[in-house]
């Protein structure tokens, strides 16, 4: 015996509808709520006395929902053709149109704006996103449905308005600009952002270079923004165009690709040793410096760690390497020693240049070609690299890399090819991820309206 059980189903939609509202039934396995578009006042909607004649022939328009039943959900608007008679005698013909819905996507709101999340902020690809949709909501979606309805939130957006609502939100006052190439594509991408790690602009160009550099930049300068400091790598096409842009700003260089170039000459000097070690054994034929060598391959990345951060097991063992080394190993240490010291125990420019002569003797003791390759670094640019202790008020960012966590949000974007294919699809997904992440706006908003009745 089958039973009767109903419920109560309430939505967006269906607030807003009430006026038209039919009935419920199930058919093929759906939730069917349907509304009848000829119910509504039209005459007080239109703003007209005359009386609201309909065609006969009527047609249906099912737009999907997501469903908390054992079943999918959809909307069914009863659809026709009306017209009334203006005060000429003329008819004036009219469609009408459901609240809270486009009849044009078949898709509620919620469906659209969970899907471009998905693939905005969260990086989901859009096949996943499709197989989401269709395995777990019941609901038919599509790769190629979801970069249109992207596409068409994108459009709707513009540059200027969202970097003017960010500009009144919050005014910024630091710059950090870096580049990526994007995968799939030989083209660049520079990216901006700012003090409270907001992405305010990119622009996409053929190359890195500082004529493009100076032209992103001057955006931001005739936008109404005054950058008081800057970041960004060693690259002289960007510290050329902050230069030129914003001549007053104090110019720190990331720290993240200062870590990043003395990690690379470290992470050399090793098996440089290494093979000197090899070559001296096979040589005079020594076993010991042999299992050294091979002991030393398998400990790398334990010897390359800073003092604080390998475990117990991992000192005992450097301890033991030491012991049974030449004497590299305990120099090689000292040095990643000092460097620590400098830039994270340093108060003032003038301690940091101290510990800066006495890692030169470290170096010139462990006699790497690498290591030396680092005091080079540290000469050329310390200027840059020790800004924050130059300049008061720069000392909270020695540690800032918000330039390269850009980098990080675009490269999740485009995770998977599907997503960033173009300049235009590129700038829709900064477009969506900004207004989203930093205005928290409903991005349905911006969805093309319906024409005006």
């Amino acid at each position: 015996m089958a039973v009767l059980i109903e419920t109560v189903f309430e939505s967006a939609v269906t607030e807003s509808n009430k006026d038209a509202y039919t009935g419920s039934f199930i058919e093929d396995r759906k939730t069917v709520i349907e509304f009848d578009m000829r119910k509504r006042d039209w005459q007080k909607i239109l703003k007209t006395e005359s009386e609201i004649k309909w065609y006969k022939k009527t047609y249906t328009v099912d737009v999907h929902e997501f469903s908390t039943f054992h079943c999918p959900v959809v909307y069914r608007f009863i659809m026709s053709r009306g017209y009334y008679l203006r005060a000429d005698g003329n008819r004036e013909y009219f469609t009408p149109e459901p609240s809270g819905v486009s009849t044009r996507h078949h898709m509620s709101r919620n469906i659209i704006r969970l899907a471009c999340f998905l693939a905005v902020i969260c990086g989901v690809t859009l096949r996943n996103i499709a197989l989401i949709y269709s395995a777990l909501f019941q609901i038919p979606v599509t790769e190629s449905c979801i970069k249109r309805w992207i596409d068409e939130i994108g459009s709707g957006l513009s540059e200027e308005d969202i970097l003017k609502k960010l500009t009144d939100m919050r005014k910024p006052s630091e710059c950090r600009i870096d580049a990526y190439y994007p995968l799939g594509t030989d083209r660049c991408v520079m990216v901006v952002k700012d003090d409270y790690d907001r992405i305010l602009i990119t622009h996409e160009t053929d190359s890195e270079n500082a004529e493009d550099a100076k032209k992103f930049l001057q955006k931001l300068k005739d936008s109404g923004i005054n950058i008081s400091s800057s970041f960004s790598d060693y690259s002289k096409s960007f510290t050329s165009a902050i230069k030129d842009i914003f001549p007053e700003a104090k110019f720190q260089a990331d720290h993240f690709h200062t870590a990043k170039n003395i990690w690379k000459h470290l992470k050399k000097a090793l098996p440089e040793y290494r093979r000197e070690i090899k070559s001296t054994g096979e040589k005079e034929k020594d076993s010991e410096l042999a299992d050294i060598a091979s002991e030393l391959w398998k400990m790398r990345w334990s010897l390359l760690k800073k003092p604080s951060n390998p475990g117990k097991e991992e000192r005992e063992q450097i301890e033991q390497m030491e012991k049974r080394d030449t004497g590299f190993i305990k120099k090689f240490r000292s040095v990643i020693r000092q460097i620590v010291n400098i830039f994270d125990y340093s108060n003032t420019e003038k301690q940091a240049g101290i510990k800066s002569e006495y890692l030169k003797t470290l170096v010139e003791n462990a006699e790497n070609s690498h290591l030396s390759k680092i005091c080079r670094f540290l000469d050329e640019h310390w200027d840059q690299a020790m800004q924050y202790l130059k300049k008061r008020g720069m000392g909270k960012y020695r540690r800032s890399s918000n330039s390269e966590s850009g980098m990080r949000i675009l490269r999740r974007l485009e995770k998977n090819h599907d997503g960033i294919r173009s300049e235009v699809t590129g700038k829709n997904y900064i477009k969506i991820y900004q207004t989203i992440k930093y205005l928290s706006e409903d991005i349905t908003d911006f969805l093309d309206p319906v024409p005006d009745l």
